[in-house]
């Protein structure tokens, strides 16, 4: 609200004429209607007057009447000290905003580089597997003859055939951090075992913390928020 519409507003609510508030204010007519249309502003001596006539308290004032509007009465003692107390209040205001921007900037920043560390931590790793048990005797791809649906050529009884294969597969895997080449022996009780490779690559050694990714992104976000809220405010 403007000085002029509020001044207005108290006159009104008093219940007074202009002629009748400008006597009781001790000014002329023509003045009062030009500080309640806003062509004019009074000098401090006129203001203190207003203030008593109208019973006007500076609280109340300044609660309805904005800023910029106070701002033209700033060579009245009283709307000075009152603007410089608001000027401190914001810059400390924009100070605090500065402080927590930097603050969780700093600690987003850090988590987020903590995280990105850890996730450049990787080693290699590279998966095997072998269909079952080979004994004794018995070719080492004798499970690949029993995936193509024939006999092995070293089959004498039958005993090698697909069907018979079928109730010996007993899946292994092992995952190792090193390179054991396409296909590698182990020996197993019963026999051995072809392990051939399934995969191989680089794998992270430490899993990334998906809460600290978003705690630090949050923190950025909130960081960058507070740098733009003390711009705003000021």
């Amino acid at each position: 609200m403007k000085f002029g519409d509020y001044l207005k507003k108290q006159r009104e609510h008093a219940g007074w004429t202009q002629p009748e508030a400008a006597a009781k204010v001790g000014i002329e007519q023509s003045y009062l209607s030009k500080l309640e249309t806003g062509k004019s502003y009074p000098s401090e001596e006129v203001f203190d007057k207003l203030m008593k006539t109208f019973g006007i308290k500076l609280d109340d004032l300044c609660r309805e009447v904005t800023w910029s509007e106070l701002d033209k009465l700033k060579e009245i003692a009283q709307v000075r000290s009152l603007l410089l107390m608001r000027e401190q209040k914001q810059a400390r205001t924009m100070r605090g905003w500065l402080i927590a921007g930097l603050i969780m900037l700093m600690t987003g920043g850090g988590l987020l580089g903590h995280e990105a560390f850890v996730s450049d931590n990787e080693m290699p790793i590279y998966s095997y597997r072998s269909p079952g048990v080979i004994h004794a005797g018995e070719p080492l791809h004798i499970f690949d003859f029993m995936a193509a649906g024939m006999p092995s050529p070293d089959d004498k009884d039958g005993k090698g055939d697909a069907q018979s294969l079928v109730g010996r597969l007993d899946y292994d895997f092992l995952t190792l951090p090193e390179n054991r080449g396409e296909a590698f022996v182990k020996k197993v009780e019963g026999g051995v075992r072809l392990y051939t490779m399934i995969s191989g690559g680089f794998a992270d050694n430490t899993p990334r913390n998906q809460w600290i990714i978003a705690l630090g992104a949050m923190l950025m976000t909130g960081g960058l928020a507070s740098f733009y809220i003390s711009r705003r405010w000021r």
